[in-house]
């Protein structure tokens, strides 16, 4: 399972930059300048650059504002329109000192400017102090989407992944399974052995279901208390019994003590649902659904999966 809460910094040499340039000179120049320092890319054109970010979108994009057939600020527009890269920062390369078209250029959402002719030092920094600004905010974004006790996703993520995992599934005609996980007689449990000897249990069931999601777009969030929601891409239902009926076992096989459990170990419960293309199930539903099925398996005794089919 990849956790999105890290690394925290990303290394200097894994920023990715993208240089936007018809002039081969000027493209020459700034790559030579940036590309022992960065993980640069160079294109020609407006169009290229949109191919580019849609594909790998970069941590940075170096445009120039006079380019054939699209320019750079109409690029700019249409980037800063894409919920997917407007969050990228944009430095626009121009020898224009027109106040108007600067103006334009903030307006379109560009977060500085470099002029030409480009000094080699001016450009390094500028672009340091631009992805430094950007990593530092996206390391503070990503701590806010973390369980501060577990250390897994919370359902700050959930809320913005939640669409798009189904919007991906209904757009690639795959289903998207859900798990909603319950410790079983947690309450007792805390009672028992006290709040710090559960919070020790929460964050060492978490890590053990978190490692048993092998797929890096397997993620798991804290749902709420002692309860977990696993959201599997790409996944029917079959595969989300399989996955559910594993971590369960896998509990199991931690063997906690829990002398107020029939079971005499922790356990946990699972409800399993799945979203499938041009079925009525969305966001809350899915996981309403599995939650129906969450209290199912309690009903049958705990220690149980349920599934929808």
């Amino acid at each position: 399972m990849t956790y999105l809460g890290s690394p925290i910094i990303k290394h200097p040499r894994d920023s990715r930059v993208l240089i936007v340039d018809d002039e081969p000179v000027n493209r020459t120049l700034m790559e030579s300048c940036l590309n022992t320092l960065f993980n640069v890319t160079v294109v020609d054109s407006a169009e290229a650059a949109l191919a580019h970010c849609e594909a790998t979108p970069p941590d940075l994009i170096l445009m120039d504002l006079v380019l054939p057939h699209m320019s750079g600020l109409q690029a700019c527009q249409a980037l800063k329109r894409n919920q997917d890269t407007q969050h990228i920062p944009i430095i626009m390369v121009t020898s224009s000192e027109d106040e108007t078209v600067q103006n334009k250029c903030w307006d379109a959402g560009c977060s500085d400017f470099i002029a030409k002719p480009i000094n080699g030092i001016t450009l390094r920094n500028r672009v340091k102090i631009h992805l430094n600004y950007k990593h530092q905010t996206e390391a503070l974004q990503r701590l806010s989407y973390i369980d501060g006790l577990t250390g897994v996703n919370n359902r700050n993520l959930l809320a913005q992944l939640l669409p798009k995992y189904l919007q991906l599934g209904e757009r690639n005609k795959l289903p998207t399974g859900a798990l909603m996980i319950d410790v079983d007689w947690f309450k007792l449990y805390n009672d028992t052995y006290g709040h710090l000897k559960g919070d020790e249990v929460l964050r060492l069931v978490a890590q053990t279901i978190a490692d048993n999601l092998h797929r890096p777009s397997d993620l798991l969030f804290r749902y709420g208390g002692e309860e977990f929601l696993g959201l599997l891409a790409d996944t029917d239902h079959n595969g989300v019994a399989h996955v559910a009926n594993m971590l369960n076992k896998k509990v199991r096989e931690l063997a906690i003590p829990h002398e107020k459990s029939p079971f005499g170990i922790l356990t946990i419960s699972i409800g399993c649902a799945v979203a499938t293309p041009n079925q009525d199930i969305k966001g809350e539903k899915l996981l309403q659904l599995a939650d129906n099925y969450l209290y199912r398996a309690k009903q049958k005794g705990r220690d149980a999966v349920e599934v929808h089919v």
